[in-house]
């Protein structure tokens, strides 16, 4: 009996296994200021941007008999708020696993080790535990359930609105897959190829549906982000030192993150004081695309593949937007200068999202990737490798890219003096 358990779910325990391995390695019992600080944020200070972590902090606290306001508490709250997390990225997967055929099992599961290699030090790590970017994730996650199992997926719409309540950058970092999930499963409704587009989705009531759907996600979440951006700061100065007194409480030291509170409650302008992690910028990410070269060509030739083998117009636009979804990450990249977050997005992106071809049963994106595999391996004899060099990257950071990355990046400061070192 057990011996039948075990061999039913050995996959799973070695996914745990593995996964507290990576937890035990980055957990440091501590947090940074930057997380407890958002806990302060909260709707009873009007709709204001990244409030609803706050609002949800503190309805539990007026449940609870104790005092939340306090480093330690918050600390636990973080905590599980990460177990949670694992669970929901456990059962995502689990879900797409059981889709799966036998057949293709082993290639989904490279991918589930791969999401869980990048995902549990990243938000297990100090900078980053309690980081709002993962309960945006898990919004996004629950979508990609409902796409892929195609039931209620007008909870699509709710439930997108509340990642961007979380975090209006959620627009940019993990909205991406949800509306190119959409966009799929609209035009895989299509079944004729022939005539124009728009007339074939509006004759067709389930790719209509699905036009809808995308449309009224996609108001939702930019009115939200409209909202957050340019009219949630209008009484800032009278909220920001009662904002200041709570976050203190919660603080590693009783301290806050200025930059923050400045930017989401003052409304101030960073841009001067974000010139020097942009240089930093300018040097690591080369470094860091140069370390992973050899994945950025074997994805360039396996989605070139895709489109170039697909049938029809239809096809090669849905595969398209499959493969350019993660597009939305670019303003981040632009404007932004928290490129280990960025990173994270772009890798969770693809990796979701390849994971979700293969439980919608896309025979051609499974052919395709299973062939692409196959050649790897026979032109590699240790094509295992790809699978663990990741681990060098490991944890993705915040304004740098992972540990080893940002060491070399200061190395090579040091000679050109390009930034001012910060600790």
């Amino acid at each position: 009996m057990i011996g039948k358990c075990y061999k039913k779910n050995k996959f799973w325990l070695a996914i745990l296994g593995f996964s507290f391995v990576l937890f035990w390695n980055n957990f440091t019992g501590a947090t940074s200021n930057i997380n407890t600080t958002m806990l302060s944020f909260t709707y009873k200070y009007g709709f204001i941007s990244r409030g609803l972590l706050g609002t949800i902090y503190e309805a539990i606290n007026a449940l609870l008999p104790w005092d939340l306001h306090t480093y330690g508490w918050a600390l636990i709250f973080f905590e599980a708020s990460f177990l949670l997390f694992v669970i929901v990225l456990c059962i995502f997967c689990n879900s797409i696993l059981k889709r799966v055929n036998k057949d293709n099992k082993q290639d989904v599961q490279i991918l589930i080790i791969l999401i869980f290699m990048i995902s549990i030090p990243m938000f297990s790590s100090k900078y980053n535990l309690g980081r709002i970017d993962m309960y945006c994730l898990m919004c996004s996650l629950i979508c990609m359930y409902l796409l892929t199992i195609k039931k209620m997926e007008w909870l699509v719409i709710p439930i997108s609105a509340i990642g961007v309540m979380f975090h209006q950058g959620h627009v940019f970092m993990f909205m991406g897959m949800v509306l190119a999930m959409v966009i799929y499963n609209m035009f895989s409704e299509i079944k004729d190829s022939e005539g124009e587009i728009v007339k074939n989705i509006v004759h067709n009531k389930s790719a209509k549906r699905y036009l809808i759907l995308f449309i009224f996600t996609f108001a939702i979440v930019s009115i939200l982000f409209i909202w957050f951006e340019g009219f949630s700061r209008i009484n800032g100065e009278g909220i920001v030192d009662e904002i200041i007194k709570t976050a203190s409480l919660m603080g590693p030291e009783h301290d806050y993150h200025e930059d923050v509170v400045a930017h989401e409650i003052l409304g101030q302008d960073l841009s001067k004081i974000e010139w020097e992690y942009h240089k930093k910028n300018m040097i690591e990410f080369p470094i860091y695309c140069l370390l992973v070269m050899p994945y950025i060509v074997m994805a360039i030739k396996f989605f070139r593949r895709l489109i170039k083998t697909a049938q029809g117009k239809i096809n090669k636009l849905r595969y398209s937007v499959i493969i350019f979804g993660i597009v939305t990450i670019l303003p981040d990249m632009i404007l932004k200068v928290d490129f280990g977050r960025w990173i994270y997005c772009i890798l969770i992106y693809y990796l979701v999202v390849m994971a979700t071809m293969y439980a919608v049963g896309d025979k051609h994106f499974v052919e395709t990737f299973n062939d692409f595999v196959l050649r790897i391996k026979e032109k590699c004899s240790f094509a295992v490798i790809f699978l663990i060099y990741p681990l060098m990257f490991q944890p993705h950071m915040h304004i740098a890219i992972s540990p080893i990355t940002d060491r070399l990046a200061r190395l090579i400061n040091v000679y050109i003096n390009l930034w001012v070192p910060w600790d």
